[in-house]
């Protein structure tokens, strides 16, 4: 815990500002907009918000090759999502590597962890997809326009060299070799059996049909998002706009890089208020109608990640708890065993 204070200061400081620019205003236009919101238009964001989760479980199964059914797949992603949630430091992922590895067949820690990696990867090209649409649209460009272009290239960039290692590993064996020459540090035999593992967990890229599906429940899983965006704008707006959708939820899938509190408190409050405002859906990002419209967002994705985590952990019949200390073994022992089976959860 000490080495992450750091860690979880920074990113309460972070929120703290968020928070300050945001509410620096009187807070009672907001608190009028969150009286008279429609609330009717949740249930069907929600209900949208969950098939988009069933989507993101879809991509994660087919970058496994299918070594679990769709129901673990589902359950498990949504637990993660859950804790990521929570708790902070994105334990999430942790969780969602301990609870493949229960499985029967087990799912290899590192195996689960590269398909996690592949999955930021291609939902930062789906985001500069969506800034691009974006900017498309606008009269105007969102200057948060070059970074996305910039980050769009390095995620084509290291998509491709992942679909290269998947189909030559011995490729990456050699950069391994060759780096090692020059970094007395990447000398150690086990990196080369974790990146064994690694390149197990990227294998299906190596298929083109597999790369294929898993752009495809990517563009789909986004293209998801952005209508349960839509739909919960008429809460507060009467004439919301796709654009609006789309830049909000780009813009907000952008602070999950950033330190924060858990649910990224703040962080993504700004986010989706700029994106308001860039879309000129608000003349400013600290208008009252914007405000307001970024809590209730951040409330119900809030309400479905819990609702579907909840779901999840009576489903995979393992509890928070269980699940939060095997994601901290996994921690604690730098995950130096590449088949561990958390030894405080039950297998399924």
């Amino acid at each position: 815990m000490k080495k992450r204070w750091p860690s979880l200061v920074l990113g309460a400081a972070v929120s703290l500002v968020a928070l300050v620019y945001l509410f620096r205003r009187d807070l009672s236009g907001v608190q009028d907009e969150l009286a008279g919101a429609r609330y009717w238009t949740v249930i069907p964001c929600l209900a949208v918000s969950v098939f988009g989760l069933w989507l993101r479980s879809l991509r994660w199964r087919v970058l496994l090759d299918n070594r679990m059914s769709p129901g673990h797949s589902f359950h498990i992603l949504n637990v993660s999502y859950f804790v990521n949630a929570v708790l902070p430091l994105r334990v999430g992922e942790l969780v969602r590597a301990a609870l493949a590895a229960r499985l029967d067949p087990p799912v290899r820690i590192l195996t689960s962890l590269s398909t996690i990696l592949v999955e930021r990867l291609l939902d930062t090209l789906a985001v500069f997809a969506l800034l691009g649409l974006t900017l498309a649209f606008l009269p105007t460009g969102l200057e948060i326009g070059i970074v996305g272009a910039v980050l769009g290239v390095g995620a084509v960039v290291g998509v491709i060299v992942l679909v290269l290692f998947a189909a030559h590993p011995a490729w990456a064996h050699s950069l391994l070799t060759w780096s090692g020459r020059r970094i007395p540090l990447l000398r150690r035999p086990r990196l080369a059996e974790w990146l064994d593992h690694m390149l197990d967990g990227i294998a299906p890229l190596a298929s083109v049909r597999a790369t294929l599906l898993a752009v495809w429940w990517t563009a789909a899983g986004w293209t998801v998002s952005v209508v349960a965006g839509y739909i919960l704008l008429y809460a507060i707006f009467d004439d919301p706009t796709w654009v609006a959708s789309m830049a909000m939820v780009a813009l907000a899938s952008f602070v999950i890089a950033l330190p924060a509190v858990p649910g990224n408190l703040g962080p993504f409050e700004a986010s989706v208020v700029v994106g308001l405002a860039g879309a000129n859906l608000v003349s400013e990002a600290t208008d009252a109608p914007a405000l307001a419209f970024a809590l209730l967002l951040h409330a119900v994705n809030l309400v479905t990640y819990i609702l579907a985590g909840l779901v999840g952990l009576w489903a995979e019949d393992v509890s928070l708890g269980e699940a939060t200390r095997a994601a901290q073994l996994l921690r604690r022992d730098r995950i130096v065993d590449a088949e561990p089976v958390p030894p405080v959860m039950n297998r399924v």
